[in-house]
């Protein structure tokens, strides 16, 4: 920190200062500041008369009632832990097209050694390259492009 302080920096600090215990060369430089400044005086101020009026207030406890409705409410809103499965058809789907690329990409990088650089490779090996890359950027982008879609189907009509 340097060894002055600005208006800005003394507002974060200050209200850094309800959350933790200011170092004491944080302590020496707003005590410093705010004897020359009328301003950050009154903001410091004005901090510490709401934190004092906030603690005084007497919060009502709430009702069991009323605690036991929200939370009966909350537990209603929350999503199923068992989601909707996938058609059984995809399954198949993805699991054939998941045995045929594990056996392409087994043929085609039986030769590759570690040693080799893209450019050295055969093209089946480049091709099993390029379906690696493919799979990872789906696998990465998936949760986007699922949520983008689904918060279009739910849009209405007139919306989209």
């Amino acid at each position: 920190m340097t060894g002055s302080l600005r208006c800005r920096e003394v507002e974060r600090l200050t209200l850094e200062s309800e959350d933790r215990a200011l170092t004491e060369a944080e302590r020496r430089l707003i005590d410093a500041h705010l004897a020359a400044c009328l301003r950050c005086r009154d903001f410091a101020a004005d901090r510490t008369l709401i934190r004092r009026e906030l603690a005084a207030v007497r919060w009502p406890a709430p009702s069991d009632d009323l605690v036991f409705r929200t939370r009966r409410l909350i537990r209603g809103r929350r999503p199923d832990t068992a989601t909707a499965g996938l058609p059984a058809w995809i399954i198949v789907a993805l699991t054939v097209v998941s045995a045929f690329t594990a056996v392409g990409l087994v043929i085609a990088l039986a030769d590759v050694t570690p040693d080799m650089s893209l450019a050295d490779l055969p093209v089946g090996a480049l091709a099993a390259v390029i379906i690696i890359a493919q799979n990872a950027l789906t696998l990465f982008f998936a949760p986007v492009v699922l949520r983008t879609f689904r918060a279009r189907r739910r849009m209405p009509e007139g919306a989209r």
